[in-house]
């Protein structure tokens, strides 16, 4: 009975710890789970063929028919004063999407901003920064033949559909920044002493999975006082950020898409998978792998300019993605995506894994291939 009773004291005495454990256990994996982005969709609810005609979206596998990712909220934007809030991305932007009325160079536009706190900021705060590359892509609406238009329609005003500088450097090459062009959504390099528009933003990345977050780019070195790799904004990446699946596919643990682990268009030879591919030999190509049910799956898809662009680490060069990634033959050229340029139908919106630049192509070009599907492995 004495051994009974010390056993029933120690389980006693043991017993908080062990729940405080369980609660921390719980806490940590909960953390894991809110830091996951869950993508949005770009925008594109209209499908295109090869000559750039409109039509039907059935069965095409393009962007415009899957809208993958998270669905916009509606309204998009609200706007109050000389702010507006970006439902989506919890983001706050200036109404005006030109406030110094000018061009400025990259260190211009982060002197500009820091000035802009300095003297008591807008809205009530002076907390503002130049957008990171991620958070000045997310205003990219991938249906709009013009964003600055768009973005007039939603309530902003004086929005330039020209350069935007983000806060964040080419890593190709640190004389250079990263731009988003607000005309046609394109993300380049440009010289840091040239001049583009500023737009200052604020808030955001709350980690709620309420809205689509934003995450962080990858740029770690400060190169200017206010800057992306000073700033480090955005949700952080988990470690791993990659989940080898030995299956022949890999999972990205930041956003829950799994990717095939071969980044150059490999596949059943029923698929004819030769190294680079057309824009609609790339959508038959995906079509042929889910009627072989590749690596088990048959949801596979041509991944959207968003999807890709999730990949990019803004840190690195020659590849432009995460070090330590499993994946194998990833190249350091142009990839498809399932997004079609609305106002140049007959072209494509295209990642460059060499640096990370999103641009467009004829669909008639050839480029490579790397089917994703959804993220069923975190429920999303």
């Amino acid at each position: 009975m004495k051994i009974v009773r010390k056993e029933i004291d120690m389980i006693r005495k043991i017993m908080p710890i062990m729940l405080s454990v369980l609660f921390i256990i719980i806490i940590m994996s909960t953390a894991t789970f809110a830091d996951t982005v869950r993508l949005p969709q770009t925008g594109q609810r209209k499908c295109y063929n090869a000559s750039g005609t409109e039509i039907a979206c059935t069965g095409t596998g393009q962007d415009g028919e899957i809208q993958a990712g998270v669905a916009w909220p509606n309204p998009r934007f609200a706007v109050s004063g000389d702010c507006v809030t970006d439902n989506l991305t919890g983001l706050m932007w200036a109404k005006t999407g030109n406030m110094p009325n000018d061009k400025k160079t990259w260190q211009g536009a982060l002197n500009y901003v820091a000035s802009l706190n300095s003297s008591g900021g807008l809205c009530g705060y002076a907390d503002w920064r130049l957008p990171n590359i991620n958070e000045l892509e997310s205003l990219v609406n991938a249906q709009a033949s013009n964003i600055a238009s768009w973005l007039q329609s939603q309530g902003f005003r004086n929005v330039q559909p020209f350069y935007y500088w983000s806060s964040s450097t080419y890593s190709c090459g640190t004389r250079n920044a990263w731009y988003v062009h607000m005309g046609d959504g394109g993300v380049g390099g440009g010289v840091k002493s040239s001049t583009s528009y500023v737009w200052p933003v604020r808030g955001g990345q709350s980690g709620s999975l309420s809205n689509s977050v934003i995450w962080k780019t990858g740029q770690t070195t400060k190169y200017a006082a206010g800057d992306d790799g000073d700033m480090q904004k955005g949700v952080a990446w988990p470690s791993p950020r990659f989940t080898d699946n030995s299956n022949g596919t890999v999972t990205d643990n930041l956003t829950g898409l799994m990717w095939t682990k071969d980044a150059k268009t490999t596949g059943p030879s029923a698929c004819k998978p030769e190294e680079k591919k057309t824009w609609p030999d790339a959508l038959d190509y995906v079509a042929c792998l889910n009627t072989k049910n590749y690596l088990g799956y048959n949801d596979w898809r041509l991944p959207n300019r968003k999807e890709l662009f999730s990949l990019v680490d803004h840190s690195n060069c020659n590849p432009a993605i995460p070090t330590g990634h499993p994946f194998t033959n990833v190249q350091s050229g142009l990839y498809w995506s399932s997004s079609t340029i609305v106002g140049f139908e007959k072209y494509a919106s295209d990642s460059y894994m060499w640096d990370g630049n999103v641009g467009n192509y004829g669909k008639s070009a050839n480029h490579y291939i790397w089917p994703v599907r959804g993220a069923a492995s975190l429920g999303h």
